[in-house]
Order: C-alpha cells, then sequence, then structure tokens
C-alpha cells in the first residue's frame, strides 16, 4: 500500500487527485476519506499543502474494497481481507511477508469454515451492547458519548447501520432478537426526528418531499438520510404515507421544490402503497431521488418524472443530494 508520504510537484507524475478518484471508481470524496482516517484502507500520498494524491495501485485497491463490499463483507472487516489477499501472493521466504504473519491484526482465522464472517466494529460493539439491556436510558447515554468522541458521521458512516442490519437479521430468528429491533427502531425515529427539528432551523433554501415509506423499523433509514440531508443544509418535509399524485404536486408547487425523494425498503414492493407509489413515478412532475434497498426496482418501473437512484447508505446519498441541490 502507498504510503502516505510529503511529495512536491515535481514528483506527482502519475499520482491523482481525489476529484479524478471519485469520477473513475464512483466512490464519493466522503466515503474516501472515510476509509482512510477510519479503517486505514488506503493512505494516498499529499501534497505540501495537504492535498490527497493516489496511485494507480491505490484505485485498484479501491475498485477491490467495492468488490469485497458488494460480497457482503463489512467494511470494518476489508482490512483484514485485504491483508490476508496481500500475505497469500507474496513468496514464503519474503521478509515482508513474515513480518505481516505476525502483525496483530492478522488472524489465522479469517476465512476458515465455522468462524463468523461478520464481526461488529468497536463503535458498533458498544452501541449493540447497549441494545440488550432493552433500555433506552442507557442506549441514548452510550450513543452520546460515541457521537461526542467519534463525531456523527463517524458514528452514522458504518457503526449505526451494523448494528441497524445485526438486528434486523436476529428479528427473523428470535422473538428476542425482534423485539431488541422494535425498540432500537423506536428509540432510533425519536431521537432522529429531536435532532432533525433542530437541524432543520439551520437550513437555508428550498425544501423537498421525502416520503419515507413504510411501517416501524423500515422508516429507519429514511429518517437517517433526512437528518443527514438536513446537517449538510438540504431541507426536507417528511411524508410518512403514499399519497396521490396531485396531492404531492399540491405540495411540491407549495414549496416550489426542484425536486422530491421517496426512501422505501425492500418490503415496499410487496406493500399496498406500491400502486400509489407507481402512479408517482408515471406522473410528470420534477426530478425523483430514489433511496432505500427499493430503489432500484422503483427505477425500473414505468416513469414520465426523472429518475435517479442515490448511492445505497443514507450518508452517501445526503452528499450526493447536497452537491445536486445546493448552488
Amino acid at each position: 500500500m502507498t504510503s502516505a508520504t510529503q511529495v512536491g510537484t515535481s514528483e506527482q507524475e502519475g499520482l491523482y487527485p481525489i476529484r479524478h478518484v471519485c469520477a473513475e471508481t464512483g466512490v464519493n470524496d466522503v466515503t474516501l476519506r472515510a476509509w482512510e482516517r477510519r479503517y486505514g484502507l488506503i493512505r494516498p500520498m499529499r501534497t505540501p499543502k495537504g492535498h490527497r494524491l493516489y496511485s494507480a495501485d491505490d484505485i485498484a485497491r479501491i475498485r477491490r474494497i467495492l468488490e469485497l463490499l458488494d460480497q457482503g463483507i463489512p467494511v470494518s472487516q476489508v482490512h483484514r481481507v485485504l491483508s490476508s489477499e496481500s500475505t497469500r501472493s507474496e513468496p514464503r521466504s519474503s521478509p515482508r511477508n513474515a513480518t505481516k504473519s505476525s502483525a496483530p491484526h492478522e488472524h489465522a482465522d479469517i476465512g476458515r469454515p465455522g468462524v463468523a464472517p461478520h464481526t461488529l466494529d468497536p463503535l458498533a460493539e458498544t452501541l449493540y451492547a447497549s441494545v440488550m439491556d432493552l433500555d433506552t436510558g442507557k442506549l441514548e447515554r452510550t450513543y452520546a458519548r460515541l457521537v461526542m468522541r467519534h463525531g456523527w458521521d463517524g458514528v452514522h458512516e458504518s457503526a449505526f447501520l451494523e448494528v441497524y442490519r445485526r438486528l434486523r437479521e436476529e428479528s427473523r430468528h428470535t422473538s428476542d432478537g425482534e423485539i431488541r429491533l422494535a425498540v432500537f427502531a423506536s428509540w432510533a425515529t425519536t431521537a432522529f426526528a429531536d435532532q432533525l427539528r433542530a437541524a432543520i432551523r439551520a437550513c437555508e433554501g428550498p425544501a423537498i418531499p421525502c416520503l419515507v415509506l413504510g411501517g416501524g423499523h423500515q422508516q429507519v433509514g429514511g429518517m437517517l438520510l433526512q437528518l443527514a440531508c438536513a446537517r449538510r443544509g438540504v431541507q426536507t418535509v417528511s411524508v410518512f404515507d403514499a399519497t396521490s399524485p396531485e396531492a404531492l404536486d399540491t405540495l411540491v408547487q407549495h414549496l416550489h421544490a426542484p425536486a422530491l425523494v421517496i426512501h422505501g425498503s425492500s418490503q415496499l414492493m410487496r406493500s399496498p402503497e406500491l400502486p400509489r407509489v407507481e402512479a408517482i413515478l408515471d406522473h410528470p412532475g420534477p426530478r425523483c431521488y430514489l433511496a432505500g434497498s427499493a430503489a432500484l426496482e422503483l427505477s425500473q418501473m414505468e416513469h414520465q418524472r426523472e429518475i435517479e437512484v442515490l448511492p445505497r447508505t443514507p450518508l452517501e446519498a445526503a452528499d450526493h443530494l447536497s452537491r445536486q441541490l445546493q448552488p
């Protein structure tokens, strides 16, 4: 991996600025910085002024990271998989190989049958542990402490979502998991609603409608998306039921909204709300951004308005909306 060193302008041939890497790989700059700072997945060089410069090897590594994420490997485990691949690709007699095998973060258990492939990173583990007692007061205190220590984005870009995914999976198998998910989702939507009211007060410019479809825990991702948007200066107006296209037009015109957002989980595709969503998509109007796990399927339906599928994670989606909608 490229070491993080200072380079002069005469040494920059073959190195690329972050905007080039974003365009080349489809990964936004916020995510690249998080992969660097939080997970140590990439180490770009720096100009004397501190600007990041990426090599062709860095770009290849980023593409490999995307492949691993698409295979379902959590971002917190990608470093160990990459290190394991690097170790296997080097000769056994290589001194560098010997050094790698003794590093504390290299475990022989990676990939061994019978070992759980998904373990939470420390932030997520702390948050997950606070859910186990079904004590929302303890959960709130733990969450607040993590946000103060690691920053709002630092908690929500991965750790919060990892806990949410794990609870959803556990809810499918046990009654304990089901109630933990219900308690967590109720706490999260309430906490996000409180934060959203405060964040929106600092927003400027036109608001856009955001349809957050589905009940219970299905609203968590949509609420997180709206809060991330507000923290980036994009104001949304929450709508929790699929209205008629004409009713939505009334809201769009009242807000002078340049676009609207529809957030839905995969369960939306089997929901009684689906026909109304289809009608909204097939009705002329401003651009519609689609978010959530149902976004790709919704984008393939008949539509008259311009459609754009947002990145998968709420923070990445909010970054994209901020760039699109703010001058």
